[in-house]
């Protein structure tokens, strides 16, 4: 049996009303192609086989384009319902174990990677990372994923510079919606906002982080970002990706290593160019609080990153992507004095490279030295630290 997605597309659209106003928002045309299909067939693409669109506004125009779609049903609400009303409202058509996507966002994830972390749990939201959270409020998770928070937006704390947010995809188990659709009487009721919370009390509700292209076509300019973003990622290759540490994997950590004064090692060279000539993208991912300290600038650590590419040039290696994370919440430098989930144990870095590369994370390793920094706080992605005899210096 295949997997059984069911999408939300009953939004009237109205912040996009006065760029696409004549169809549903979801139906709103990227190079000629309804968004919707793209959603479609990026779930046929992962063995979706069975789709519930949750429709309401021109309705219509959804069921005719979809009308040949095998195993699609069409469940139009007559007067909003919000999307926990939407959901229980087509109670009877749901599988034991279904998915809820966002029909005006595309996050492109690897779904397995939430199946095999949500099996035999409630609840499972797929989040992403943003330094925009003013934006999207954001979703506190605790050491073992569990979802302790949602913080609105505007609700920022004062010490905090990022988060995840939700990526608009969850993963249910039905029986979770039992005594909800009990007391449903066609009311409004919200997913996030009512259905969530009791999830939350009731300790049923997990968070994981997840990476990929994501787009929400809410507001004009990202559905006009969207028009070639979109497009662009889904000829990409998903490729597995080499995450290596800088100081004490790629050079030797002296403290605070800026600059082109550095000593390679060299037994970490082998590896990179083990992983990159089976054609794994290769990806730096370094925690630089010399920066928030004031122990180096920016020019000096950019520096430092040019003469390591330049080493492994030498050695017909290129990097495909640099993330590094210059923020301590002890720094002095008061505008890096934050913490930040860029910084590892942390997965920011792993997450943002996912957004700029199509990453297959399920088959990705990450390299680093040190146990409590570089085991990176990700269930699925594999972790090797390096010990002391494993290292040596050219």
């Amino acid at each position: 049996m295949g997997r059984q997605a069911v999408i939300l597309c009953g939004g009237f659209g109205t912040r996009l009303s006065h760029v696409v106003s004549d169809v549903p928002k979801p139906m709103a045309p990227v190079k000629n192609i309804p968004f919707l299909e793209y959603i479609v067939k990026q779930l046929q693409g992962q063995g979706f086989d069975d789709f519930v669109f949750l429709t309401g506004y021109k309705s219509e125009i959804i069921e005719n384009y979809f009308k040949n779609l095998k195993n699609a049903k069409f469940i139009k609400e007559e007067t909003a319902l919000g999307t926990g009303g939407a959901i229980l409202n087509a109670f009877a058509s749901l599988n034991g174990d279904f998915y809820v996507i966002n029909g005006d966002t595309f996050f492109d994830i690897d779904f397995s990677l939430l199946e095999d972390f949500g099996n035999g749990k409630s609840c499972t939201v797929a989040l992403r990372y943003s330094n925009d959270v003013e934006r999207y409020g954001f979703v506190d998770i605790d050491d073992n994923f569990h979802v302790t928070d949602f913080i609105e937006k505007g609700k920022l704390p004062q010490n905090r510079i990022d988060g995840f947010i939700n990526g608009g995809i969850y993963y249910i188990t039905k029986s979770c919606l039992n005594s909800f659709v009990k007391s449903f009487n066609g009311q409004f009721i919200s997913l996030e906002t009512e259905i969530f919370p009791q999830f939350i009390k009731d300790d049923e509700l997990f968070g994981l982080p997840v990476g990929g292209c994501f787009i929400d076509i809410g507001i004009p300019d990202d559905y006009y970002k969207a028009q070639t973003l979109i497009p662009d990622w889904i000829a990409k290759e998903a490729k597995p990706a080499l995450f290596i540490d800088k100081d004490g994997t790629l050079i030797e950590n002296t403290e605070y290593p800026h600059g082109k004064d550095f000593k390679i090692i060299e037994s970490t060279v082998e590896i990179v160019k083990q992983h990159f000539d089976k054609n794994y993208y290769v990806v730096m991912v370094t925690n630089q609080a010399g920066i928030a300290k004031d122990k180096f600038s920016f020019e000096q650590m950019y520096e430092g990153f040019e003469g390591i590419k330049d080493f492994y040039k030498s050695k017909r290696v290129e990097f495909d992507d640099i993330e590094f994370c210059p923020y301590h919440k002890d720094g002095i430098i008061k505008e890096y004095s934050y913490d930040s989930i860029l910084r590892k144990p942390n997965s920011g870095m792993i997450l943002k490279a996912c957004e700029k590369l199509k990453i297959d994370l399920k088959n990705s390793l990450m390299v680093g030295d040190n146990t409590e920094i570089d085991n990176i706080k990700l269930p699925y992605l594999k972790c090797e630290i390096l010990t002391e005899k494993e290292r040596s210096f050219v």
